[in-house]
This record gives structure tokens, C-alpha cells and sequence, in this order.
């Protein structure tokens, strides 16, 4: 029943959930950490954007960070952005549908994920990422390359510095 999408999703949201107090974080940020593409995280984050599950900002210090409480929002509430249950899928006769071993299942499924929440699996004190934003800085630019100091004399005033 789950994808793998949608648990790439959930891990996402909980990563997201433990970095909530440090701000916005950008998909370069996200990439190496859950290992995947740059391209997959945008089309994992569109939906839980137009979910209303995620938030994001453009520009110097945007990025991705989950809107709401965090102990409010179950990991179904997350699935279920990306998977069909039995009950979208069937018509609506009720004895066929309870009837349905898969359906039970899906029941216990979803009952389950409803009962946790992104606050129970965030790591809400991970040191290794705020000591890279201290290094970083507020807006998170690149640092400027090393300027390029010519080996050789410039001009003809700087000839004697050569020797």
C-alpha cells in the first residue's frame, strides 16, 4: 500500500519537523541528508506544498518548512497526499466494502499512521546542523572564491617585487 514516495515524503516531513525552530531549509540542504535528487524532493514537496502541509519562501534565506503544529499533524496526514486507499477506489456499497480483507487491512493501515504524529519521530536537537548555519551565516550564501593573486610582476613598478 505505501510507496516508496510516500515514505521518502514522511521522512522529509520529519526532517523538516526537527529543523522547524532553525528556519527554512533549501533543497541543497535536504538533498544529501535523505539522499535523494534535488528533482525528486521538488515533486515530493508540490503536493505537500498544495496540501497546505509545507511551506515555502523564495529568495536569500527561503526554502521548505512544515506549516502548523507539528503534534498536531499525523503521518497519514502525510500519506495521504500520495496513496489511494480502497474506499476512493470502490463504489460505495458498504457490505462489499467491509467484506474486503484488503480494506481491513488498509483500516489498520491508516488507524496506525493516524495515531502518530511528525513530533514523535523529529530529532528536535540535531547540533550538526546548527553549527553549519552559524558557519554559514543568515542567509546562507556561498563563500566568495579566493581572489586570483598574479605569480608574476603586473607592470613595470611591480618588477622589483618579483626578486
Amino acid at each position: 500500500m505505501i510507496s516508496k514516495k510516500t515514505v521518502n515524503a514522511i521522512e522529509l516531513c520529519v526532517l523538516l519537523a526537527g529543523q522547524r525552530a532553525d528556519g527554512y531549509m533549501t533543497t541543497t540542504d535536504l538533498s544529501p541528508r535523505l539522499g535523494l535528487s534535488i528533482s525528486h524532493l521538488e515533486n515530493i514537496l508540490k503536493p505537500l506544498k498544495d496540501e497546505g502541509l509545507v511551506l515555502s519562501m523564495k529568495g536569500p534565506g527561503g526554502g521548505y518548512m512544515i506549516r502548523g503544529d507539528v503534534s498536531l499533524i499525523s503521518i497519514w496526514d502525510v500519506a495521504r497526499v500520495f496513496e489511494k486507499t480502497l474506499v476512493d477506489d470502490q463504489p460505495s456499497n458498504d457490505d462489499q466494502l467491509h467484506a474486503s480483507y484488503e480494506l481491513a487491512l488498509e483500516q489498520v493501515v491508516m488507524k496506525t499512521l493516524k495515531s502518530f504524529t511528525l513530533a514523535d519521530f523529529a530529532d528536535f536537537a540535531s547540533p550538526d546542523v546548527q553549527s553549519f548555519a552559524d558557519a554559514i551565516g543568515r542567509f546562507k550564501f556561498k563563500p566568495l572564491p579566493v581572489p586570483f593573486m598574479p605569480k608574476v610582476p603586473n607592470s613595470v613598478f611591480q618588477l622589483g617585487m618579483s626578486f
